[in-house]
């Protein structure tokens, strides 16, 4: 009989030995470096169906989906295989990782409490269990004409390949576990792209063709876009300069630098015109540009399409980010590749887990959320991170308890797997002065020389700082005279409470209504915020300005394209101060040096617990201020020290600093990202306290799935509602009517019209019956229009006088 892997819809058949050959193909082919491991992973992932009692299920369509296991026969072979050599032994290892769980996500090696650890798992008696029917499939193989003996021995030259790699890098032992790691990731990210691609392609009837870009033909059209641009004033020409200088270090080598502009200083062109020369000269497969804020990815885009010459179908560019909820939903997920839905929403979908598109714009909650996950749809991009220029924008956004992990995963990318990072940020951190030492700058890591002369020609504000506290009606009045004396003034405060607050000291203030008042947080849709920032620009607009104030959270500091006859801002951290300052007078519209001014604001002491940063970077500026009365706290010196404080506050050699990331729940208490993910050695010493001292052999200890479930960029946000804003709730009607394909096409819309909360808002939104369920289908909750107010977004109490707190 022959042995078949796949039923479509309309009874066509897939052989496993087509299968298994294809994904093996396609494992191999997706880049030509350590390549054969997983080529082996994918010629055994699914050896499990050889069984008789999952062709039948295939045959007869009876049962459930799973119910049949057929992943871990496949680790059972590799089990059996003689091992000669560490290296062999490494490779069996990963394997069985792999293999064993290519169905949902990468498990712990030694799980949390300590007894039992995963690889010691395939015993004899497992392998003789019925229900793995694995003497059956032993028989099977040699109708699959797999060869494995000979692809393990090509496996085993990875592995050496990647030890010569790691040797010659001088890795600590915690680094050279953590890349290990990464290479179980990136094993199973090619096995889950290649399987899942296979079976793509096998359920449409459609030929797989990688999507290539022509670096040189793009190059073109961004010269040609940029041939248009004033070259008269003097910021243009600088940015010209900084631009012309980063065409030019296209030409280095692949390693990870650095883009340090002051802001206003053109980087994202400029890092664009690097990338797109760099690519071509190096032969870079793709350009992935991750940026700090969703609202700035949309933005973003339109700058690319509109400068490389690409229309909104092109598949040059993809935009791809996170929210939790709606676009992660169990329910769509597992739509996939219905019948029911168009090939143009296949290849979004296909799109978007794999990143194989020429130019990927993403957000850093992405970046991270997917580096750190253990889920085979999550990592199933990973693979595709190689042989790319990556550039993060805005770096100095990067949270401060993920820096370690961070410096292993792109230190890993470029020299493991060939990828050219470029950090931009005109408030640069010293990632690289960590006590680990774990950032492999290149030698020359600075693409621009003369930055001290860029950072004094593109100098249009001075920061004016008190340690004088301010009540918030105190600085409201400030904030007014600020605007009456300047025709407009931006005001950014740490907090959403305090935004609101603000907003309403000042609309007492502006009872004339003599300037327009707007206010932003992230308690308002992404949509609300985009239309908000819209009305800025027009406001702001220096060809025709109307007299405007505008109260602020710190999203508009990194990445907002505005400028600010003035700010004032409350205080905080010397680079969130910085960024803020780049607001004001930006495109250099007065001749004369504006200024930003900065006052500690009254009662936030009893943030500190619950936004630590925040209070941190206070705390450490004032510090600054004090030391260092007469300096210019605009200057590239008080930046660095206070970047050099920061970490030094919070960092400790050898372990448990914050920069390792401290995990969050109670159970895993004391416990770190960087150590789960790198030797791991708590949980080796519990394992062998709990196995009466027996030793723990495997090489690889690392706790994928604690780190995966637990790890998100802001941990304590876990619900996601609808707001009613815009035309939310008719799209949230129209998602109870229509074909499949129109309903994913809503869901997608949806996103903008989402806002995340915080456990403790939920509670109180929920408590007060302001949350519904507005689709079962895809488990969508929308919030009570009372709730939802056109000035301040989210609100917990529908009587705004309550919220002045």
């Amino acid at each position: 009989m022959t042995l078949l892997a796949h039923k479509d819809a309309d009874g066509g058949v897939q052989t496993l030995r087509d299968h298994l050959h294809n994904a093996g193909d396609l494992a191999e082919s997706y880049e030509s470096e350590f390549s054969q491991i997983p080529r082996m992973a994918a010629l055994l992932h699914d050896v499990g169906k050889v069984a008789q009692q999952f062709q039948t299920y295939l045959i007869s369509g009876k049962g459930r989906r799973g119910e049949i296991p057929h992943a871990r026969q496949g680790a059972f072979v590799v089990n059996d295989l003689p091992i000669s050599n560490s290296a062999a032994e490494i490779v069996k290892e990963i394997l069985e990782l792999v293999i064993a769980k290519h169905h949902g996500e990468l498990p712990d090696c030694i799980n949390e409490i300590g007894d039992e650890a995963f690889l010691t798992g395939f015993t004899e008696a497992d392998k003789q269990n019925p229900k793995y029917a694995y003497g059956e499939i032993k028989q099977g193989l040699h109708d699959l004409d797999l060869d494995l003996q000979d692809t393990f021995q090509q496996a085993e030259k990875d592995v050496f390949d990647f030890a010569g790699r790691t040797k010659l890098l001088k890795l600590s032992k915690d680094s050279r576990y953590f890349y290990s790691g990464l290479l179980v990731k990136y094993v199973y990210s090619r096995l889950i792209d290649a399987d899942r691609t296979d079976t793509a392609y096998f359920e449409t009837k459609e030929q797989y063709h990688p999507i290539k870009a022509d670096w040189s033909e793009l190059i073109r059209s961004l010269d040609e876009s940029m041939k248009s641009f004033d070259s008269t004033s003097e910021i243009n020409k600088i940015r010209q300069q900084i631009t012309e200088q980063c065409r030019q270090a296209g030409s280095r080598e692949t390693g990870i630098y650095r883009l340090s502009v002051p802001t206003g200083g053109g980087k994202t062109l400029a890092s664009l015109n690097f990338a797109l020369h760099h690519a071509l000269e190096t032969g870079k497969r793709r350009i992935i540009y991750v940026i700090p804020y969703l609202s700035i990815t949309s933005q973003t885009v339109a700058t690319f399409r509109n400068m490389l010459g690409l229309d909104a179908d092109s598949n040059i560019v993809l935009e791809h980010y996170s929210t939790a909820g709606l676009q992660n939903s169990g329910n769509t997920g597992s739509i996939g590749t219905s019948e029911e839905e168009d090939a143009k929403e296949r290849q979004r979908k296909l799109a978007s887990e794999r990143w194989d598109n020429p130019i990927i714009v993403t957000t850093m909650v992405e970046f991270l959320e997917t580096v750190m996950s253990a889920r085979g749809t999550k990592l199933r991009k990973f693979h595709n991170m190689a042989n790319s220029v990556i550039i993060f924008d805005e770096i100095q956004s990067l949270p401060l308890n993920i820096i370690n992990p961070f410096n292993e995963v792109v230190s890993f990318l470029s020299t493991i797997l060939d990828s050219t990072i470029l950090l931009c940020s005109a408030t640069q951190p010293l990632l690289e002065r960590t006590a680990r030492k774990n950032l492999r700058l290149s030698d020359e890591p600075d693409l621009i020389d003369n930055t001290d002369g860029y950072e004094e020609k593109l100098k249009r504000t001075r920061i004016i700082a008190s340690q004088e506290s301010k009540s918030c009606e105190e600085l409201a009045n400030i904030i007014y005279e600020q605007a009456l004396r300047n025709g407009n003034c931006l005001s950014i405060v740490n907090t959403k409470s305090e935004a609101r607050k603000m907003y309403q000291c000042l609309q007492e203030l502006n009872a004339d209504g003599q300037f327009e008042l707007i206010h932003l947080s992230t308690a308002m849709c992404g949509k609300h915020r985009a239309d908000q920032l819209a009305r800025i620009k027009v406001l702001t607009d220096p060809h025709d300005s109307k007299p405007v104030i505008c109260v602020s959270t710190q999203l508009i500091e990194a990445g907002v394209d505005l400028s600010f006859a003035c700010v004032v801002r409350a205080m905080a951290g010397l680079d969130s101060i910085m960024q803020a300052a780049g607001r004001c007078n930006r495109n250099g519209e007065s001749k004369e040096i504006k200024d930003v001014y900065v006052y500690p604001l009254q009662g936030e002491e009893r943030f500190k617990d619950y936004l630590p940063e925040i209070h941190r970077g206070k705390k450490l500026t004032l510090q600054i201020m004090g030391e260092h009365p007469d300096a210019d706290l605009l200057s590239t010196g008080m930046l660095n020290e206070f970047y050099g404080m920061l970490l030094q506050s919070e960092d400790r050699d050898g372990g448990n600093s914050l920069l390792d990331g401290p995990l969050w729940k109670k159970e895993n208490a004391g416990k770190t990202i960087y150590e789960l993910l790198a030797y791991n050695e708590s949980q080796r010493k519990q394992f062998e306290n709990n196995t009466m001292g027996e030793r723990y052999n495997p090489f690889f200890a690392q706790a994928f799935k604690t780190v995966g479930n637990e790890y998100r960029v802001i941990p304590k946000i876990t619900h996601n509602v609808v707001v009613p804003y815009g035309n939310a709730m008719e799209l949230l009607d129209m998602l109870g009517h229509g074909e499949l394909r129109e309903k994913i096409a809503i869901l997608r819309r949806l996103q903008e019209y989402t806002v995340s909360l915080f456990d403790y808002e939920y509670k109180i939104l929920n408590e007060k019956h302001a949350i519904s369920i507005a689709s079962e289908d895809f488990d969508i909750c929308v919030l009570n229009g009372d709730y939802y107010k056109g000035e301040y977004g989210v609100v917990t109490e529908t009587d705004m006088s309550l919220l002045m707190i």
